[in-house]
């Protein structure tokens, strides 16, 4: 298994792609920090600096596209009869693909906490402070963590799904295309779904529901749209992840190469 995912690490890291996603996030994040330096009174530094710049957003994109392509991609060009061929089967192929993707995840929420770390301290040294406290009574460094850890499982939630697609079609564009689609279509239904939550209370449990988690660990108010509680939200968060997995490892065990 080891093998595997230094073999998975190996390819990532000869990707121009990983390189090009590093870069660009990096770009990106310092371009809503040098608008919100240069014009504030239309980009509150304080409010993007919530958001890491726009960082963790672009995160679910990279990461939307890298797990589309690392399975998907292996159909595509008939690669996975090579891994099969050999001493591996199946179960460890595709757990080390997850792996491998995981610590990609970690690699470039670590690179958006400290970018935007970074840019604070360059360009908003002055402008607000990181004990602030804010009005749930935590300073503005602990709510970034927190808010970066419930986006980070939503991330994943999302991820599981894409990952399962991608077990299910040949073409990498086809895979990464539907991910992006389906997390834009569950973004624009988020409203939508919290009337229906109300009308019929079983409806909580839904996967959408779940991605307000980094909302809500900040915003206790949240409560009242959702009907959960935030350590109620984090084990249907885990418990959704788990049976994304298990079925892309089941539709992998039994796809046709």
């Amino acid at each position: 298994m080891l093998t595997l995912i230094n073999q998975e690490l190996f390819k990532l890291l000869h990707k121009k792609s990983t390189y090009f996603a590093t870069i660009l996030l990096i770009v990106l994040m310092s371009l809503f920090a040098g608008l919100a330096k240069a014009h504030p009174n239309y980009f509150d530094p304080e409010g993007l600096f919530k958001s890491n710049f726009t960082g963790t957003e672009w995160v679910v994109f990279l990461m939307i596209a890298g797990c589309g392509a690392i399975v998907s991609m292996e159909f595509q060009y008939g690669t996975v009869k090579e891994l099969l061929y050999r001493k591996y089967n199946r179960g460890q192929v595709i757990v080390s693909k997850w792996l491998t993707m995981f610590i990609y995840s970690v690699y470039l929420y670590a690179l958006t906490f400290v970018m935007t770390i970074i840019l604070k301290v360059v360009l908003f040294n002055d402008t607000f402070e990181l004990t602030k406290t804010a009005s749930n009574g935590r300073t503005l460094i602990e709510n970034l963590g927190i808010t970066m850890g419930g986006k980070f499982i939503g991330l994943w939630l999302i991820l599981t799904l894409v990952l399962l697609l991608a077990t299910l079609f040949k073409n990498a564009t086809v895979a990464v295309s539907v991910g992006i689609i389906g997390y834009f279509a569950s973004s624009i239904i988020a409203n939508l779904m919290f009337i229906l939550i109300a009308k019929w209370d079983w409806l909580k449990w839904n996967p959408i529901n779940m991605l307000n988690l980094s909302s809500q660990v900040v915003e206790s108010s949240y409560k009242t749209l959702t009907k959960l509680s935030v350590d109620q939200m984090v084990w249907g968060n885990l418990g959704y992840i788990v049976v994304f997995l298990f079925c892309g490892y089941l539709v992998f065990k039994k796809r046709n190469v």
